[in-house]
């Protein structure tokens, strides 16, 4: 049974987790309860600016293509996991509509938005699966309180996800919580470890200056770490000494060595000789919908209301106009 078939049919349904309750009528502002129907979308090519208005439906197929993309799998596990995905991926559209408002656009194709990369609608194996998944989930979206809610997501939490606020210091959101990523996600984490000279450390440092430390490098230390084990601030030490968000020094330290290089700062630092070595959990920032954990999930049986509501505890999940 598809888990549309727990919904009433009315014209904005809200479905209730593991179908143990009716649905219930969402009360939205006029203007709120209509799906948009083009989103548009701004990609830099050659240094040139290319918008192109895209059907909002036909953009979720291409995104959550390029978000999530298994080398093998069941095909029935994979296209449930692409519905959790298009809801995620099309309320985190909605919510950022506008963001790029002064450059004349809605959203843009890099991970500041989400990765939208269309041709992959042609050459994905898994491109039937994602068109039939957006097709199930059509202008259903993730709502908290007459909006959509801030849908983030990420590849592994590494068995707890973080709040927004530890991770970036920004505002909190009620639905966006620490969470053990238990039960049938118990062993789907992964552990990583990278390594570099002290040298390409110093220089990937250097590179940018929110990081920078001059002619001397002494080292790395975390300072602190939030509820969940990661890194919220890490110390640097140098000709210049600074304190930094561990966010901001993964992703200079990803500019430099790739993004599967240091992969999360759920992190520990050590110097061993010349190299510094990494070692941590997961992948990515960890806030929102853990993609490894809702992929066991769906595996176990679980089904896509409950997969969501686990993640965004509080959210409602509603079917726009």
């Amino acid at each position: 049974m598809n888990w549309r078939s727990c919904a009433r049919p009315i014209l904005l349904a809200a479905v209730a987790a593991g179908c143990s309750a009716p649905a219930t009528r969402a009360v939205l502002p006029a203007a709120a309860s209509l799906a948009p129907a083009f989103v548009r979308v701004g990609s830099r090519e050659g240094g040139r600016l290319t918008v192109r208005q895209v059907p909002l439906e036909e953009y979720v197929q291409a995104a959550i293509l390029s978000e999530f993309a298994p080398a093998t799998g069941d095909p029935d596990v994979v296209e449930r996991m692409f519905e959790v995905q298009a809801v995620v991926g099309r309320t985190y559209a909605i919510s950022q509509f506008g963001r790029h408002a002064r450059e004349g656009f809605d959203v843009c194709t890099t991970t500041h938005c989400q990765l939208y990369q269309p041709s992959r609608l042609r050459t994905s194996r898994w491109a039937a699966q994602a068109i039939e998944a957006v097709h199930r989930t059509a202008n259903t979206v993730l709502w908290f309180d007459g909006a959509a809610a801030s849908a983030l997501f990420h590849a592994d939490c590494g068995g707890r996800t973080s709040r927004p606020v530890d991770v970036w210091g920004t505002a909190a959101r009620p639905y966006l919580v620490a969470i053990d990523d238990d039960g049938p996600a118990e062993t789907a984490h992964t552990v990583w470890r990278y390594e570099a000279g002290r040298a390409e450390v110093q220089k990937a440092l250097n590179a940018d200056p929110r990081t920078r430390v001059g002619k001397q490098f002494d080292g790395l230390q975390v300072v602190d770490r939030d509820a969940s084990g990661r890194a919220e601030h890490v110390a640097l030490h140098g000709t210049d000494e600074r304190i930094v968000r561990g966010d901001a020094l993964r992703d200079v330290l990803s500019q430099s060595f790739g993004a599967r290089s240091v992969k999360s700062t759920w992190l520990d630092i050590r110097r061993d000789g010349a190299t510094f070595v990494f070692e941590g959990r997961g992948f990515g920032h960890g806030v929102g919908l853990c993609q490894a954990g809702a992929l066991a999930r769906i595996r176990a049986g679980v089904r896509l209301p409950a997969v969501l509501q686990k993640y965004f505890p509080g959210t409602k999940l509603v079917t726009l106009r």
